[in-house]
């Protein structure tokens, strides 16, 4: 890995035996010394000579019951971390003591969660009795009374997102009740809100929205049953059925109508390939130049593209946000929806189907199976014509810019191991597009 100039303590940074005795003492946590806790290091955003965000995570070994603590950090650049310090306690006087703290060696700002840079209504999400007079309006509780709200967080983007779980306790109901929220940065859980709205009546398995707060940036949601689906599922006996059941899913979802202004077009795809390759110049250069040849060999049969249908897209297909309850398959997270070709919605699911295969060691005949019942259950399916040569070129193009842009960007070290993996197939993908198809021909 190329360290960045701009953050010459990046190495310390990204070091959990350097980071850890740091965050132990911000955090108050004197069973650090004695091994009880473990300092992990988890989402990682670098723009190379702008930002680095790094998310901590501390977790007790001696108590399993103990909720893990997060830490975000974010590196300045040495010269500067006061003066950053200091604009960012401007922006919120109001800030708790411990919420931010200077650290001088290595240069960086450190946010204690609840508290975040973005996320600024996250305290009164987790704030017991806050929480309960919220929870205890009509939209959300309906007439039973709330007696106790518990809490648990269930996943954190520092400076993006928070989901949270609730417990409730209601007046005249003897079970507690399930309630998601889904706390942003900005505003964009308005659009979310508007566009699952539209949603719940054509795509029945899926996650259901129930209020957006403004005030806070909240997305109120219902728990859906189910559990979220992962590779071991799809090695099992199985693993075929599941595959074509995956495919039925992304067609149902793609036939689904919605009126939404935000678009994903070909020019994000020739956008993302071409900020793969200035990523790799910056953070991988002995991996700039295969990446670059891959790159404009996929650009340079762009135009032979053939038109796109439009259709509602998750844009954010990935295994693990579909839900699986029996014979059920729904689909999470909908943040991303847009509209756009429903080839590339599909080629992005492929290309997880590689990054996990690959990461768990299966044989790229076993992805391949895969993969063709994948499609071939999307064609039966589907509402939408499917080109396969546009299909293969767009799988070509996401297996760099999204599999192997998203790894070098996390700088994932398990993911970038295998990045000339996802080039090779791509190369593979990207030579069976110029074939001439015909009936009863097979995806790959």
């Amino acid at each position: 890995m190329k360290l960045d100039p701009c953050f010459p303590q990046m190495a310390d940074a990204l070091n959990p035996a350097v980071m850890g005795p740091l965050l132990s003492w911000v955090l108050d946590m004197p069973d650090y010394k004695s091994g009880h806790v473990e300092c992990c290091i988890g989402e990682k955003r670098h723009k190379p000579g702008k930002s680095l965000v790094i998310g901590y995570r501390l977790d007790t070994r001696s108590d399993p019951n103990t909720q893990s603590r997060y830490v975000t950090g974010r590196l300045c650049a040495p010269d500067l971390v006061s003066r950053e310090f200091e604009l960012e306690r401007s922006k919120r006087p109001d800030l708790a003591a411990g919420a931010l703290t200077l650290l001088y060696e290595p240069a960086m700002l450190l946010w204690a969660f609840p508290y975040d840079r973005k996320l600024i209504h996250l305290p009164g999400l987790l704030d017991a009795e806050a929480i309960k007079n919220r929870i205890g309006e009509p939209d959300l509780a309906g007439d039973d009374r709330v007696l106790a709200v518990g809490s648990e967080v269930l996943h954190y983007l520092p400076e993006r997102s928070c989901m949270i779980r609730y417990r409730v306790s209601l007046g005249g109901a003897d079970e507690t009740r399930l309630l998601y929220a889904k706390n942003y940065a900005d505003d964009s859980g308005r659009e979310v809100f508007a566009v699952m709205r539209q949603l719940s009546n054509q795509f029945s398995w899926g996650a259901k929205t129930l209020a957006y707060d403004a005030q806070t940036r909240t997305l109120w949601q219902s728990p859906v049953p189910g559990r979220t689906l992962c590779w071991s599922d799809l090695q099992t006996a199985d693993g075929l059925a599941l595959a074509e059941r995956i495919g039925q899913c992304a067609a149902a979802f793609h036939a689904c109508k919605i009126d939404t202004a935000q678009r994903f077009n070909q020019s994000d795809v020739t956008e993302g390939l071409l900020a793969t390759v200035r990523l790799a110049e910056q953070t991988r250069p002995a991996l700039a130049e295969r990446i670059e040849s891959a790159v404009d060999a996929v650009l340079a049969d762009e135009l032979n593209l053939p038109k796109p249908a439009l259709a509602t897209l998750h844009h954010d297909l990935k295994l693990n946000n579909f839900l699986v309850q029996g014979d059920k398959l729904g689909l999470i997270d909908l943040d991303c929806v847009c509209l756009g070709d429903p080839m590339a919605d599909l080629a992005s699911l492929i290309g997880n189907f590689y990054l996990h295969g690959l990461r768990e060691g299966d044989s790229v005949e076993q992805m391949h199976t895969l993969v063709r019942q994948l499609v071939h259950s999307y064609m039966v399916h589907s509402v939408h014509t499917v080109s396969l040569p546009a299909l293969r070129w767009q799988v070509a193009a996401a297996l760099i810019h999204e599999v192997t842009r998203r790894s070098l960007r996390q700088m994932d070290d398990q993911r970038i191991a295998h990045i000339q993996s996802y080039l090779a197939l791509s190369e593979s993908y990207l030579a069976l597009s110029k074939h001439v198809t015909g009936a009863g021909d097979a995806f790959v």
